[in-house]
């Protein structure tokens, strides 16, 4: 991370996209928000150490935003930059004053439309320079057995393979049933797991270092999503319940599939916010609801729902609800509690899911009927 910083710091200076100017002005133009920001850079001089390349000034602030602008994901000497303004924000987002800057409601609104623009570029053929010639970047082939090549469906039969980054990161698999079989897939005995990741804790939900309950998650400046939050008392709903969450990596397929067939409760929205999160919630026949919440950095992620997933869809497991445009960071399945069942995390052989990584499609866990576990002679699996 440090090299990437160091370029951006070092790369020449061109003039302001209409984005990042208009962040200029509004720095320039407004005392307290210029004093802020020039203490944040003086606090993040202080802080880094003296062999780490530093934010100086604002002016290396704004053009630091502005050559990352063409900047796709990409490896600097082997480090695999994933979330190039996260990286080149990491130092100064850590002091008192950064925080309170990027905070600041102007300045995150100003900020987002700078991250719209990079959207924009990483739709844009000009991204796809990581797959131009074979043997490096993403064609490396240390990468490319990293993601499994051969698996993906690609735009081109040679380099540069993909149309954009974003057709790379949201790239389809070429034989889904081949390279990820959907568990036990004509039954709702069990669960299937909705992405590829690592599982994360159960019974907890964690973005970034902060607990967050369902009620954090559900939470919304939107009066049409508070209206079906509280009509369908969906905080209320899933407490008792259980909870999985799966962490994706720069590696990981960014679709995800249904966990379970059912019924679309409601059209799915996402939440206006600091971070891209969305809400799909699934009725069953027996097993209650779903609550499904793909979850996103502020800095790299937009939710897109497949417009077959909206209010009376049914939708069958395995069947594809969605992506990450941009790249994901979690994925958080809600379990509501039906009265005599207990749902068990734990894998197509038993066995319990812990540390790792699990495949979308898998098997993520199953219900029983009763309390004890799925070893018990007294249990069996509910119907």
């Amino acid at each position: 991370m440090r090299r990437y910083v160091e370029r951006v710091l070092g790369a020449g200076r061109m003039p302001l996209a209409p984005s990042v100017q208009a962040l200029a002005t509004y720095i320039e133009d407004n005392e307290d928000v210029r004093r802020l920001a020039d203490k944040a850079c003086a606090e993040c001089l202080a802080s880094v150490g003296t062999h780490s390349p530093r934010i100086q000034d604002v002016d290396a602030l704004l053009h630091g935003f502005n050559t990352m602008l063409t900047h796709a994901p990409g490896f600097v000497e082997g480090e695999l930059i994933g979330l190039p303004f996260s990286a080149f924000l990491a130092d100064i987002g850590r002091t008192a004053s950064g925080a309170a800057l990027f905070r600041h409601p102007v300045v995150k609104l100003l900020a987002s439309n700078i991250l719209n623009d990079w959207h924009a570029f990483l739709d844009s053929p000009a991204s796809n320079v990581g797959f131009r010639v074979d043997g490096e970047q993403w064609l490396s082939a240390a990468v490319k057995e990293r993601y499994r090549f051969s698996l993906w469906r690609k735009d081109a039969g040679a380099p540069p393979y993909w149309n954009s980054w974003n057709a790379f990161l949201t790239r389809p698999f070429d034989d889904p049933a081949l390279a990820r079989p959907v568990a036990d897939p004509d039954s709702n005995r069990t669960v299937a797991c909705p992405t590829d990741g690592a599982p994360a804790r159960a019974d907890a939900f964690r973005f970034g270092s902060r607990h967050c309950t369902l009620a954090d998650l559900l939470a919304t400046s939107a009066p049409q999503q508070q209206a079906l939050v509280d009509r369908y008392r969906l905080v209320e709903l899933f407490e008792g319940g259980r909870v999985f969450q799966t962490t994706l990596g720069p590696y990981d397929f960014q679709r995800w599939w249904a966990p379970v067939h059912g019924e679309v409760l409601f059209d799915p929205f996402t939440i206006p916010g600091g971070f891209a999160s969305g809400v799909i919630v699934i009725r069953t026949a027996d097993h209650g609801h779903v609550c499904c919440i793909p979850t996103g950095t502020r800095a790299a992620s937009g939710i897109v729902f497949d417009p077959a997933v909206r209010r009376g869809a049914r939708v069958r497991k395995g069947q594809e609800m969605g992506m990450f445009s941009g790249g994901g960071v979690s994925f958080a399945l809600f379990f509501e509690k039906p009265p005599g069942k207990e749902l068990i995390f734990l894998n197509a052989d038993a066995v319990r899911r812990s540390r790792g990584s699990v495949l979308i499609g898998a098997q993520l866990g199953a219900w029983y009927v009763g309390k004890s576990s799925p070893t018990d002679l007294n249990i069996g699996f509910s119907k």
